[in-house]
């Protein structure tokens, strides 16, 4: 009897065990469904990465071969229409042709190799760190592949019409790049495009802001009053840059500059043609810029080779003792914002001293 009433209550108590566990288990299930703990992936609606694929460094896909944006090539077009693939991010340049070299120090970048008498030497851009740069040897029209390689550039750039039939011969080298340069907008496009393949977006902004600036202060302030003409050449067979060219155009927004812009561009740039100095002699400008191109220790000033002819002697600006050499490679060959600021300031402070004296705008 008593051994019943133990099994009874032991069977009693078993079922309310089994009950309580049942309404446990059921109330655990609806708190889940109604209201789920959030993890950190869930609350910022991305998907956590496992800890392999942390660990691997592979994206949300799995892929560890997908560049980041900075590693991506990038196809651009050059002046030539030949399109090229550069690095994403691109960080050694040498440079054929000066724009480069202004470019680079605008961005505050150094080229990687240089042409021998770059405007890299002159003070205003890198001076006597300059030396450090490989130099291209071989000439300006045929420069050295191998000195080009030496620098294992990112790119090379070149300028249109000289360097064009250089691409093949570069081909297992670096992407060439043709430039052409024939207004200060185009190179201020340059320039921001260099910006853009270095990561200096910032730096060119700066830096087109500077020139413009500077040129809009010279055009409020010039007096506009003295005509100027330049000119260049390695021997009396000269030529000078009308108002078609980089300089000239320049020039012409801010003082008298009579010289029309030929039909066909010539010269050692586009908007430069061949003169005679009865020509010079017609319109008889007030001052003269002179380019003079040496190709030798024993090249003479073109101001002194024009010494002997009769017709120079009777120029107005010769005259008055008003004509300047100038630094042909900043002058003719640089064709970047920081060129053309400087262009700007040595020949407004020469053309009106009272002025713009010791001026750097």
């Amino acid at each position: 009897m008593l051994n019943a009433k133990l099994n009874a209550g032991f069977k009693w108590i078993g079922a309310v065990l089994i009950m309580l566990l049942l309404l446990a288990g059921c109330g655990q299930a609806g708190d889940e469904g109604a209201n789920p703990a959030p993890t950190d992936a869930a609350s910022s609606g991305e998907t956590a990465p496992s800890d392999e694929a942390s660990a691997s460094g592979t994206d949300a896909e799995g892929d560890p071969s997908t560049p980041s944006p900075e590693e991506a090539n990038t196809t651009i077009t050059d002046s030539t229409g030949a399109s090229i693939e550069l690095p994403g991010n691109v960080e050694r340049v040498a440079c054929l042709t000066e724009i480069c070299v202004d470019s680079l120090a605008e961005l505050g970048l150094e080229p990687v190799a240089v042409v021998p008498d770059s405007i890299a030497f002159q003070p205003e851009f890198f001076g006597d760190q300059a030396s450090s740069f490989i130099q291209i040897g071989g000439g300006f029209m045929e420069p050295s592949l191998e000195d080009i390689a030496k620098s294992q550039p990112d790119v090379v750039i070149g300028l249109k019409g000289t360097h064009d039939m250089l691409r093949d011969g570069l081909g297992n080298i670096a992407p060439l790049y043709i430039v052409e340069v024939k207004t200060y907008e185009d190179s201020i496009s340059f320039l921001e495009m260099m910006g853009t393949w270095t990561g200096r977006e910032s730096e060119a902004a700066a830096a087109k802001d500077k020139f413009l600036d500077k040129m809009n202060d010279y055009k409020q302030q010039t007096p506009n009053t003295r005509s100027a003409l330049i000119m260049y050449g390695a021997d009396v067979n000269f030529g000078i840059d009308t108002a078609g060219s980089l300089v000239g155009s320049l020039l012409s927004e801010l003082t008298p500059y009579p010289w029309p812009a030929p039909v066909e561009d010539g010269g050692h740039q586009a908007g430069g043609m061949a003169y005679s100095l009865e020509k010079v002699l017609e319109t008889d400008p007030d001052h003269i810029f002179i380019e003079t191109f040496s190709f030798g220790p024993d090249s003479q000033p073109l101001s002194e080779q024009f010494a002997a002819n009769p017709i120079w002697s009777k120029l107005k600006a010769v005259k008055n003792n008003q004509f300047t050499e100038v630094r042909t490679a900043i002058w003719a060959n640089g064709r970047g914002t920081r060129s053309l600021g400087i262009v700007m300031d040595e020949a407004m402070s020469t053309l009106y001293p009272d002025t713009f004296k010791g001026s750097d705008q």
